[in-house]
């Protein structure tokens, strides 16, 4: 319940500040959190960006603006951050389909962006499989890029690399080193490691859990950490069945007990399918933990 109420807090703090200029890592800290988990868990829980959501909410406030005062679009337009008129109303028409001066020649059919609140979720009947377990330390192989988490730009770029590696052979190379004996059975993973509290910048892997000294051209081998763990498994059509795994890991099952992130690697694990049906597919989230 911790972490609900630090997200509570967050989200009072953003309203209470929208004019000013928010700092994403002052915003972070209040959640005890680092700025790229932060932004990553916000993400999740809401389907936007932080930056996309304080751009929404700061057109929908301006929208209000435009038609109860009397203020000038430009003052509007400086009051949420905006630099030029110009500026304000390129992203006032990219929300709101329509200019600002059309507002004030009556043309009203504006939309509005609420404030986002965070409740603990009970799903009655639906249940969550996980564990808790700890594990030494293990080696990985495959391949590697760097990534941030500035305005979403993981969510991007994370699916055009597996895709690439899916189409180039990297894969098959990859599952050619797979331990089978290894703790996560010689599943392919995708990882997000090598977090820093001062940088949205992290590496991400697709992987096998390997013991060989043998590295492939093109591959880098890393050290996933002793840690314990929170493991989750679902089944469902990828890649909704985990994003929604995800979800629930932060909206119900964090704010029900009494564990905390942290901050390692995480994990996505891929075991295979017994019969191969694309709307069954098995797949487990990895969290390190602490109490």
């Amino acid at each position: 319940m911790e972490w609900l109420f630090r997200l509570k807090k967050v989200m009072e703090h953003i309203e209470e500040n929208i004019k000013d200029d928010l700092d994403i890592r002052e915003i972070a800290s209040m959640a005890n959190s680092s700025e790229f988990h932060f932004q990553r868990v916000f993400c999740i829980l809401t389907g936007y960006t932080l930056k996309d959501y304080i751009r929404r909410r700061r057109l929908s406030l301006a929208a209000r603006d435009l038609v109860s005062s009397d203020k000038g679009i430009l003052e509007i337009a400086l009051d949420y951050g905006y630099e030029s008129q110009a500026s304000f109303t390129k992203a006032f028409g990219r929300l709101h389909g329509l200019a600002p001066g059309a507002v004030r020649q009556g043309r009203q059919v504006l939309k509005a962006f609420p404030p986002i609140s965070f409740h603990l979720s009970i799903n009655g009947g639906v249940t969550m499989d996980y564990e808790i377990v700890e594990l030494p330390a293990f080696q990985v192989v495959g391949r590697m890029i760097t990534t941030g988490s500035d305005d979403g730009e993981n969510f991007k770029v994370i699916p055009r690399f597996w895709q690439e590696v899916m189409g180039d052979g990297s894969f098959e190379e990859i599952m050619k080193l797979a331990d089978s004996k290894g703790h996560t059975k010689g599943a392919p993973m995708g990882i997000c490691i090598d977090f820093t509290d001062d940088s949205n910048r992290f590496n991400y892997l697709v992987a096998c859990e390997s013991r060989g000294d043998k590295l492939p051209k093109g591959m880098v081998k890393k050290t996933i950490p002793a840690h314990q763990w929170a493991v989750f498994k679902t089944r469902g059509p990828l890649p909704d069945s985990i994003q929604l795994l995800w979800k629930r890991i932060f909206s119900e099952w964090f704010p029900a007990t009494q564990y905390n992130h942290a901050k390692g690697p995480e994990l996505e694990i891929y075991p295979p399918s017994e019969d191969d049906d694309p709307e069954n597919c098995p797949s487990e989230v990895w969290i390190p933990i602490e109490k």
